[in-house]
């Protein structure tokens, strides 16, 4: 293979300068002492004596020059012409603007290292830092050796042996995989990003957060419980500017549609579950100070329920519902909470036994934090639009805030939620075909 590789660079390219060029290229590429290498025009052309351009050693600007001789032989002749190349080209690269600081040239002859050297003492005199020949032997070991098989194929058609693929892939296996792998992953998250970006229109059906709790508990271990979370949005979105929503033990808490509604529920999270929801609105146009104003905007109430109990007890759950079966008007999409940011509130006895907060909207989940990612401070004073008994609140209510931050961000910006869910596909229905199956009636 070695003579192969020989013969094809006397001739195999000859009046394929072009080709010659991205040969040259290819093999100061694979050369770690250069980076950066580019060719002066691809595609061929005028190029004032520097056929490349490289970085030597990361720092300096280096011209290359390629000097093939068409029918390489090696004679007295050739190599008079060699070095008259080489002179050319080194003396106009060295009026170019900026001035190189390296020199290398690139030819089929090969040349003693006598004639080598003294082309290079010539090179050095002229105030080059560093200059290099490298004549057919040199271009003829870099081809042959792994790192060099690639270009020898395509520039030079030699396919590789049983040995040299051994070889090659012994070096470079591990890093193509990854490559392979890393594309792929690269596709995966492009597509899984615009799938997001397009289903973020979709109206906001729910915005659920679970409180995963550290082991399974029997609901008399928990017993009373309040989780509630506040979240207010980047700008008002159809009126509405902040939400509270959360869950209690005591089924009709909140409820004040339910008919014959016994005064007392009985407590406990075994015994049912109420849930409510609350809007903060301003009008278009209207403003709030935040940070300044004396009085909150009011909350105002849009939707309560109550479900059954649960025992045993894993996690709990506080739920926004924001669509309805008939939309008589516009509502907030995905992609209105983009930036919204949130707190949670718990009673301290159901936030000493949190192990993961888990935020989902739609079929995305938003976030995930660690209960020891969670800072906590109790809050004595905070007001919820609905009743709780003195000795329910015995059990202090507790903020749950990120380490470094005062409430928690969600930004559409900065990563790509996971969709949770995949949708089905519709394929065929043999079962339609045979003549069962769904029937729609026009």
């Amino acid at each position: 293979m070695s003579y192969e590789t020989d013969e094809r660079l006397k001739s195999y390219l000859d009046t394929n300068q072009l080709g010659r060029e991205q040969l040259c290229r290819d093999v100061l590429s694979v050369d770690p002492r250069f980076d950066e290498v580019t060719p002066r025009h691809p595609r061929g052309g005028p190029d004032g004596g520097r056929d490349l351009e490289a970085r030597y050693r990361q720092r300096h600007l280096t011209f290359g020059a390629v000097g093939f001789i068409n029918q390489a032989t090696d004679s007295s002749e050739n190599k008079r012409a060699a070095r008259a190349k080489f002179q050319s080209d080194l003396r106009r690269a060295l009026s170019a603007e900026p001035k190189p600081e390296c020199f290398v040239f690139f030819t089929n002859i090969n040349l003693s290292v006598t004639e080598k050297d003294e082309l290079v003492k010539s090179a050095l005199a002229e105030g080059l830092t560093y200059c290099e020949v490298m004549d057919r032997e040199r271009l003829r070991i870099a081809l042959d050796g792994p790192d060099g098989f690639s270009a020898r194929f395509q520039h030079l058609g030699l396919p590789l042996s049983e040995a040299e693929q051994a070889s090659f892939f012994a070096k470079w296996g591990d890093d193509i995989q990854g490559v392979v792998s890393s594309g792929f992953a690269r596709v995966d998250s492009t597509l899984r990003r615009l799938l997001f970006l397009q289903e973020a229109s979709s109206v906001l059906s729910e915005f659920v957060i679970f409180f995963e709790l550290d082991r399974t508990y029997a609901a008399e271990e928990i017993g009373h419980f309040r989780a509630f979370c506040y979240m207010h949005l980047k700008e008002p979105k159809h009126g509405i500017f902040g939400v509270l929503f959360g869950s209690s033990d005591r089924a009709n808490r909140m409820r004040e549609d339910w008919p014959g509604k016994p005064k007392e529920d009985e407590p406990g999270i075994a015994k049912g579950i109420g849930s409510g929801q609350w809007e903060q609105h301003l009008e278009p146009g209207e403003t709030f100070d935040y940070f300044g104003d004396d009085e909150e905007l009011e909350w105002v109430k849009t939707a309560s329920g109550s479900s059954i109990g649960m025992d045993p007890v894993t996690s709990v759950d506080v739920r926004y519902l924001h669509d309805s079966f008939i939309r008589f008007s516009p509502r907030l999409t995905l992609r209105d909470i983009d930036q919204a940011s949130f707190v949670t509130v718990l009673n301290a006895s159901l936030a000493d036994k949190l192990k993961t907060m888990h935020v989902y909207a739609n079929y995305y989940k938003l976030l995930t934090v660690e209960a020891d990612q969670l800072r906590s401070d109790v809050v004595p004073d905070l007001e919820v639009p609905t009743d709780f008994t003195c000795e329910e609140l015995q059990d202090a209510w507790v903020r749950l805030r990120p380490q470094q931050a005062s409430a928690f961000e969600l930004s559409f910006m900065d990563t790509t939620p996971l969709r949770v869910i995949t949708p089905q596909q519709i394929g065929d229905n043999p079962a339609a075909e045979e003549g069962g199956g769904t029937h729609v009636v026009p």
